[in-house]
């Protein structure tokens, strides 16, 4: 399973970079578009950390908060924009699903 945590951290952190890099640059509002990127990249660096730093106190507890957040950002994304335009857009679809398994794997005891 560690594996597989490690994995869905690199894919997020993959996607957060790739976001950054698709913003549009004709877009008005693409400073926001912007920071949920940057959101996205602290959250896979936050998962990556845990990793790394087992004797670390509450690095564990700033992870299970970042993961759970984003989580909730990227429901309530996709709730807002609908069905459709989900459904058109599935990396939304995919990168809820990562962080959903990341929340997962860091509330699970010695993660």
């Amino acid at each position: 399973m560690k594996i597989f945590d490690r994995l869905c951290a690199i894919a997020i952190f993959i996607i957060a970079i790739v976001d950054c890099l698709l913003v549009p640059k004709t877009y008005t509002g693409r400073i926001w578009i912007f920071g949920t990127c940057l959101a996205l990249l602290f959250t896979a660096m936050f998962n990556w950390l845990r990793f790394h730093s087992t004797g670390v106190p509450r690095v564990r507890l700033f992870c299970i908060t970042a993961n759970v957040t984003m989580t909730v950002l990227a429901a309530s994304l996709i709730t807002s924009i609908g069905k459709t335009r989900t459904l058109a857009h599935p990396q939304l679809l995919l990168i809820g699903f990562l962080l959903l398994l990341e929340t997962t794997f860091s509330s699970r005891r010695g993660a």
